[in-house]
């Protein structure tokens, strides 16, 4: 899948109209899922006229790549402060992951991307690279730091798993809500098994 949301050569397109229209397509898309959600809603949530998304976005599958990016910015991904020890930095950065992840606009899009995955493949991939796969290599390079660099993606790819548990199927699914002490806790047993 290639994102083409470039505009046509020669229009200076308004930031903020985009901007606009991302915040629209994110209410129509988290609430009706990618494939019923139109265009015509996302154009009226957005306050613009259906042309102007189509200058913005060629596509409606550009705007939901161009959204599953806008909403797997690696805000998260940023690495605390290095006067700390790498185990407490990984805790933190797992601990923002986690908060991050289970807010109710990350399980919709979550939720969307797998209802999606047969019909847009690349979808899953474009998730996987601008919020999952980040955090891992993040996390990898902090384990790095002060192990062997080898193991360290393996170690992050365990450290997420594990962080995430069962209570996160619980919360994908629909059938928990886990406090974020669960996650907490989840997260300390994690890194416990690698101290």
């Amino acid at each position: 899948m290639t994102i083409s949301t470039s505009p046509r050569p020669g229009r200076v397109l308004d930031p903020a109209k985009r901007a606009a229209i991302l915040e629209g397509a994110r209410a129509v898309f988290m609430r009706e899922g990618f494939a019923q959600g139109s265009m015509d809603a996302v154009a009226a949530e957005a306050g613009v006229g259906k042309q102007t998304i189509y200058r913005h976005f060629r596509s409606k599958e550009a705007l939901v790549e161009a959204l599953v990016e806008a909403m797997c910015a690696p805000e998260v991904v940023r690495p605390p402060t290095k006067s700390l020890p790498a185990a407490q930095r990984i805790r933190e950065l797992l601990l923002a992951f986690v908060a991050d992840v289970t807010t109710p606009d990350s399980v919709r899009l979550y939720r969307a991307i797998v209802a999606e995955a047969e019909r847009m493949p690349g979808l899953g991939r474009l998730f996987w690279q601008a919020g999952p796969r980040q955090v891992r290599v993040a996390i990898a390079q902090l384990w790095a730091e002060e192990h062997d660099a080898g193991t360290a993606p393996v170690i992050a790819e365990q450290l997420v798993q594990l962080a995430l548990g069962d209570a996160y199927q619980e919360l994908v699914l629909g059938t928990g809500l886990p406090r974020p002490e669960v996650f907490e806790r989840q997260i300390d047993a994690a890194l416990a098994l690698w101290e």
